[in-house]
């Protein structure tokens, strides 16, 4: 576990897991670059496999909370391309923080702001859905480490951060 500042200690990090996970981890704070090289490991996986990827994600997550399964369409198609393009998107955002830094951060913020007016998404989904995100990345790629998992929910806890305007 890592202390996460206050006393707290959050078990969703292995000390070690990760090389670099700072010990006062946040959702604010940036992924390293370890954990980054990790996430664009099983990132071009995934990316072979964007349909098998959003019906794991949408499965994960309308079982984690059913109650969010009315907030889209019956017929999930264009759903799921949508949801591929914005996370290999973001992945090779962050893999290139150069090119893309400034431009990802106020899209994301722009991307929760859209999904809250328009879709009612509240901040008491976000855990939801990086839960079923892990999860769906899990399902696809089939190698996964404590690591794996530790670099995924560092990247979507910086992501979620930035959605909920949240980020310094």
């Amino acid at each position: 576990m890592i202390d996460t500042g206050g006393g707290l200690r959050d078990s969703r990090y292995a000390v070690g897991a990760v090389p670099g996970v700072p010990p006062r981890l946040g959702p604010h704070r940036r992924p390293s670059a370890e954990a980054m090289a990790i996430v664009g490991q099983t990132a071009s996986v995934v990316a072979d496999r964007p349909v098998a990827l959003a019906e794991a994600f949408y499965r994960h997550l309308f079982v984690l909370a059913p109650g969010v399964r009315d907030m889209f369409p019956e017929d999930m198609t264009a759903q799921n391309e949508r949801l591929c393009r914005a996370l290999l998107w973001s992945i090779q955002s962050l893999a290139s923080p150069d090119q893309y830094a400034a431009g990802m951060e106020r899209r994301l913020r722009v991307l929760g702001s859209d999904h809250a007016k328009r879709f009612g998404v509240e901040p008491e989904h976000y855990p939801y859905v990086g839960h079923a995100l892990v999860r769906a990345v899990r399902d696809v790629t089939g190698d996964w480490t404590v690591a794996t998992s530790s670099a995924w929910i560092w990247v979507y806890d910086w992501m979620s951060a930035h959605m909920l305007g949240e980020a310094d």
